[in-house]
This record gives structure tokens, sequence and C-alpha cells, in this order.
């Protein structure tokens, strides 16, 4: 039986964009991100309904209760012919969630919770790392964008429904858990270790730049995320920003009440969102008050700015604020959440949004206004010293130090996450271009100077970056 409104179960739960699922690692919904909107009017509706026919569920049901070699339990069995029923739609964004499934959905939705500290969607049935959080164990062990999560304490989890994919990975704090790791560039399946901790984290980090910019990264709409934007704004104002950059490269979405709180703030006065559902009937609509912002600004996305990123960037980009980068992901849709008589949920993909101008950004993402590539091995975070590696030490660490030493220029070879003899070499000669004694082993003081230099490396090659501040450098000018 259908039930209006959300019961017991905290709404802020029933309505997430993006992938803000802070489950020990943040679910992205299978495909970066997702909205869910609320139940309405279901009693009227389930009143016209007509039942399909379920004789051959239940002749399916008599048999194995019947003839199945082991005593079984109906209520398991029912449970997993709900998974199956959902799953059937073959929509990556709707799934069956069991009251134990929003139960650790409250819980992960908390400011604080426990495990690696990692988003995560679902790609070709395998459970795929978006971002791992700054400081977070996952980033620690080395986990990277892409990696692709197969195997869970020597289980294999491939094909497994996103929520049930990762109950596994997330945990209590101090606890590991063993993670099998297929990355692009090596042979085998990676096992790394990770110990879960308790993640804490803000989604708002500021910088002063030259000439007056304010740089803003927003890394997810989290449940403080409007809070802590309004007083990065400021911040920043106090310290005489002229203009904004904003940048949304690789976030995945939050709460779509934060993405409207968000925009409220700086889209002009007028539409931010609407949605419409499946007959194009428009269903809600999102809008500022917002007379003056008060200074220009440019805004930053690429091909991992998702959801609420692209509801933020669209709103902006039909007022004429310049966009820079790459087209964004593309996730455009709404999933809605509808309450069975115990309590589990049924949550479907039921609306689409666009922009104020109408644009649909489902499979379309947001174009930019200016189109910058950038190689994506420059979005590297820094590397985290996990002991002094040398000759046959491996890790997934040591696959990122190859990479980014590639890009410094110091190594030619392919990554491949062994520290063999030409990394050997590439280290040493990092050591002597830096005055450090050239051992070719990477110790503490060669990691800390490695990442100095990696956070020069990367700003001065972010080309993106760079045609923002060309572009808002001209706006100002022009104001």
């Amino acid at each position: 039986m259908f039930r209006k409104g959300v019961g017991k179960l905290d709404k802020r739960v029933l309505k997430i964009v993006g992938i803000a699922l802070l489950i020990g690692i943040v679910v992205a919904g299978s495909s970066l991100g997702y909205i869910i909107g609320y139940t309405r009017g279901q009693n009227s509706e389930r009143s016209q309904w007509r039942s399909g026919d379920w004789g051959k569920l239940d002749e399916a049901l008599f048999a194995i209760e019947q003839y199945y070699l082991r005593e079984t339990d109906r209520d398991k069995i029912l449970e997993g012919a709900l998974y199956g029923l959902v799953g059937g739609l073959d929509d990556p964004y709707s799934e069956y969630l069991s009251v134990e499934d929003l139960e650790n959905m409250q819980i992960q939705l908390g400011n604080d919770y426990q495990g690696i500290g990692v988003e995560v969607t679902m790609e070709n049935n395998r459970v795929t790392v978006v971002m791992p959080f700054a400081g977070s164990p996952a980033q620690e062990a080395g986990l990277l964008p892409g990696d692709q999560v197969i195997e869970v304490n020597g289980v294999n989890i491939e094909g497994l429904a996103l929520t049930e994919a990762v109950q596994g990975i997330r945990g209590k704090a101090g606890t590991e858990v063993t993670l099998g790791i297929i990355r692009e560039g090596l042979p085998s399946i990676f096992q790394v270790t990770v110990m879960r901790a308790t993640i804490e984290r803000s989604s708002v980090e500021t910088e002063m730049l030259s000439d007056g910019i304010g740089y803003l990264v927003l890394t997810q709409f989290a449940d403080s995320s409007g809070t802590e934007f309004a007083q990065g704004l400021r911040d920043l104002k106090k310290q005489g920003m002229k203009g904004l950059v904003l940048d949304l490269r690789d976030n995945p979405g939050g709460y779509l009440d934060v993405a409207a709180e968000i925009g409220r703030q700086i889209v002009p006065k007028g539409l931010i969102v609407y949605t419409e559902d499946r007959e194009g009937k428009r269903t809600s609509e999102y809008s500022s008050t917002l007379r003056d912002r008060g200074f220009p600004m440019v805004v930053l996305v690429n091909e991992n700015s998702a959801s609420a990123s692209e509801i933020i960037a669209g709103a902006l980009q039909d007022n004429n604020i310049p966009v820079v980068g790459a087209t964004s992901y593309g996730k455009g849709t709404v999933q809605s959440s509808y309450e069975l008589g115990d309590g589990s949920y049924v949550k479907l993909t039921t609306n689409k949004f666009f922009t104020p101008r109408g644009k649909e950004i489902q499979g379309n993402g947001v174009t930019p206004d200016y189109s910058v590539a950038m190689d994506m091995v420059n979005r590297m975070p820094s590397l985290y010293y996990l002991g002094t590696q040398e000759l046959g030490s491996e890790a997934l660490h040591i696959y990122q130090l190859q990479a980014m030493m590639a890009a410094m220029g110091y190594l030619e070879t392919e990554a491949s996450g062994i520290y063999d003899e030409a990394t050997a070499e590439a280290v040493a000669a990092f050591q002597k271009a830096n005055n450090l004694s050239p051992s070719g082993k990477l110790d503490r003081e060669t990691t800390d100077v490695f990442n100095q230099r990696w956070e020069k490396h990367t700003r001065d090659s972010d080309s993106q970056l760079s045609k923002a501040l060309g572009v808002l450098n001209q706006l100002i000018k022009g104001n």
C-alpha cells in the first residue's frame, strides 16, 4: 500500500540530488547523481490503478516453497523479488530500498559518518570511484577517479545493485576493508586494504587570487553547503573581491534544496530550474529573487560535474554568465520515492529537470561557452606519505606517483603501480633537481617537496582555470 508523504523517516533522506549518499562511501545512484522528490496523490492514483496479473509469480513462489531442497524464508524471497522487480526497469536510478537501506541512509546523511570517504557511481555494473575526499582513508590508500571496485574482502560484487554492493565497504571507524581494484593501465586486479575512519569535511574552499579575483570551489551540495557558500562569499567580499570564479569541476551534486539555496545567492531574479513529468507537464519550479549579485562571475565545469552542479551552471549560463571547461556529465532526471506498507520504499525516475530557458540536461549536460580541454591527470590530489617507497614496492599511490611524474616530465614509461627502476630513476632526477639527496627512494622529505611542486604544476597547467580568469578579467574591465 502506497502512503502519502515520507512517514517517520527524515524527509531530507528523500530529496537527494547528486551523489550525496554518505554511506562511508558516497553512492552516486549508478551514474553520477540523482534527485529524489516527494510522493503526491498516491491514494487517489492507486484507486484508479488496475492490478497486474501476478499468477506466474504465485506459481513460482508455490514451486519454491513446495519443492526447493532447503527450508525457505518467504519474506526474504519476496524482498528479493522487489529488488528484481524494480531492477527490471533497467534504470540505474530506480531501485527498491528496504527498511534497512533507509535506516542506513539516515545515518549516512549525518554531518559525520564512518567509512573510507569516497564518492562512487555504478558504471557497467561495477562500483566506480568518482572522487576520493580530501584527507580521507580512500585518498591515503591511493584510490583515484575511474578505479573500479569489483571485490570487497575477497567477495565479488560485480552485478549487484549499488546500495547492496557498497554495504561491505562502509563500516565502523578503526576497522579495515580490503578492496579488489581494477584500474586502466594495470594488468590485473590490485588489492588494497583501507582503514575506515570518521569522515568530516567542508564542501566549500575559497582563495583570493591576484587582481581581486575570488576563487570558490564547491565540492558538493551537502547539508551545510548553503551556509558555507554564503560565508565563503562574505569572506571573499571582505578581501575586496572584484569578480568570482565558481569551480564546480568534479562536483557530483547533492541536496536539491541546497542547490536552490545556493542558486538564490548568485542566480539573478527568475527561474533557477524546473521539472517536467513523462507527459511534459511542469511539476515544480525553483526561483531566485536576487536583484543585484554585486560582482561578475565565471563558472568552471568538467565531465564530472553532475546533477545539482548542472542545475547551477545551466541557470547561470541562461543568465549570460560564462561557463568554461568541458561539457558536464548530463544527469538531468528526478527520482521520487514511494513508501510501501512496511516502511520500505520504491525509488523511481519520474521527472526531468530543465534550465530556465528550457534546455534539457539529461543526456546533454551543460555545454561551455568556452570549451577548454585539460588532461585529467592534472586534477589528481597530492600524494600521501605511507612510509618510504623503494624498488619492489607496490601500491595504488605509486601508480599515482608515476602518473604525476610523467605529467611533470620526469617519467616516460607507463604507470604500473610498481616501484621499478624507471620510477626510482625518475625520483632520483626529481630529488637532484630540487636539492635533495638523489637516493631514488620516496621518503617523507621527498614527498613533501614533491607535493609542493605538484601544487604549483597543477595550478600552472590548469588551462581551464586560466581561461576562466582571462574571461573574468575582461568582464571586470567591461564594468
